[in-house]
């Protein structure tokens, strides 16, 4: 029996490093060039990989990570975004997959940006792909070229306003994000999830010092959101918001969870607020919404029903 269990041993041995030895010499150049393609195909975008490797138990490295629309008039950069699969959580009937994603091209705004997704291994076979655990974190990562792209990209929609284009075309955010994340999400019984959110801009500035604006960029006093889920039902903080010389945004209400997540149902309330500059530039705006002229730079919106299809009220 003992000779068995070594034979047994060192057969799986074999194999093990026989796997191993395929993993790291695998042609990750030839992958590399085959997924730049195929996601470019997919998106409508053009995205290439500088390098990819191995990167050890179970996972791929990418570095210098260029995403540019179909255009060119939107760039976005990543210095490096790693992708693992934890090989111990399998044995636990668990399936983690963890990234790690490096953004700045200097060491002065270099930041780093963590997420990791569990998902049950039997929810997964069932047709349930809600992760049991979410957790994410942030350090002084950088948020301008992300948000520039996000921006341009709606800018240069299909559908884009042609009010509204230009403005988001001359907008600009920048700042660190940091904080956590950290969700423990049940989902057939939603009740039973908890957890907590805490997420801020550092140095946050809403850039409007382009030529076509003619205003002062604005700094943010706070940009804070800021939430806990008890009981299935994740409610804002009401000290969440973002606050400014010249804007104004704030959010209140709560969101109770579904077993299905597009029909977990909103209550929610944001208001926003212009002052002086940005008043007297953008409170048409406001007033064509809110269907009066004398809105005074102020708008509320009230967000209730499903996740899927709520109802929107303007006031």
């Amino acid at each position: 029996m003992k000779k068995v269990l070594n034979v047994l041993s060192y057969i799986g041995l074999f194999f093990l490093s026989f796997a191993l030895f395929l993993f790291i010499t695998f042609p990750y150049e030839v992958l590399k060039e085959s997924l730049a393609a195929e996601l470019s195909q997919q998106s409508g975008m053009q995205i290439r990989i500088g390098e990819m490797s191995a990167k050890l138990p179970l996972g791929i490295r990418a570095q210098d990570i260029k995403v540019e629309s179909a255009n060119g008039s939107s760039q976005l950069q990543l210095k490096r975004l790693s992708a693992n699969l934890s090989i111990f959580s399998l044995f636990l009937g668990k399936v983690r997959a963890e990234a790690d994603v490096e953004a700045g091209m200097t060491a002065a705004n270099t930041g780093s940006m963590e997420i990791s997704l569990d998902f049950g291994i039997i929810d997964l076979i069932q047709g349930q792909p809600v992760p049991k655990h979410v957790a994410f974190s942030a350090k002084s990562f950088p948020i301008e070229q992300a948000v520039s792209f996000a921006l341009g990209m709606a800018a240069n929609s299909p559908g884009a306003n042609p009010m509204v284009a230009p403005l988001l075309s001359a907008l600009g955010v920048s700042g660190a994000l940091n904080g956590k994340i950290e969700l423990d999400l049940d989902s057939k019984n939603p009740t039973q999830s908890a957890g907590v959110m805490d997420i801020n801009l550092a140095k946050a500035v809403l850039k409007l010092s382009h030529p076509s604006l003619g205003l002062p960029d604005q700094e943010f006093k706070k940009a804070l959101i800021k939430a806990k889920v008890e009981n299935g039902t994740l409610v804002l903080d009401k000290a969440s918001g973002f606050f400014a010389d010249e804007i104004e945004l704030a959010t209140e209400g709560k969101v109770t969870l579904k077993p299905v997540p597009t029909n977990s149902v909103l209550d929610l309330k944001v208001a926003l607020k212009l002052n002086k500059g940005l008043k007297e530039k953008f409170g048409f705006i406001i007033d064509a919404v809110v269907g009066n002229s004398t809105s005074d730079g102020q708008l509320t919106m009230q967000v209730r029903g499903p996740m899927e299809q709520p109802a929107v009220q303007t006031f």
